[in-house]
């Protein structure tokens, strides 16, 4: 049976490469300065750029899986895509929380 996702497979690479670094960049930076924000935000956007991170590594291991179901392809793909939809919305709104609480202090 042919590939059907091959043509998928290089773009989503990168976009979700691409992504991941930027996030990883944000984690890094987050961490290591002193925001003042409370603990409670604090854990909010840590647990969005986590999850986000897992779901963006999640999306890696399926993409590059070469043993993926052939004969379900389409759904395969789809649920894939819906992790990486999911993992980049859900690490914006991480940051997006925080670039809003460093703006209204």
């Amino acid at each position: 049976m042919e590939d059907k996702i091959q043509s998928y497979r290089q773009p989503l690479v990168t976009a979700t490469g691409i992504i991941l670094g930027f996030i990883l960049n944000f984690a890094s930076t987050f961490v290591k300065t002193d925001s003042g924000l409370s603990d409670l935000f604090a854990y909010i956007i840590g647990t969005c750029i986590l999850t986000g991170i897992i779901c963006l590594i999640i999306v890696l291991g399926r993409v590059l899986k070469m043993k993926y179901p052939k004969d379900k392809a389409e759904e395969y793909y789809q649920k894939t895509l819906n992790y990486f939809l999911f993992g980049v919305s859900i690490s914006f709104v991480g940051v997006m929380v925080d670039m809003f609480l460093n703006f209204m202090t």
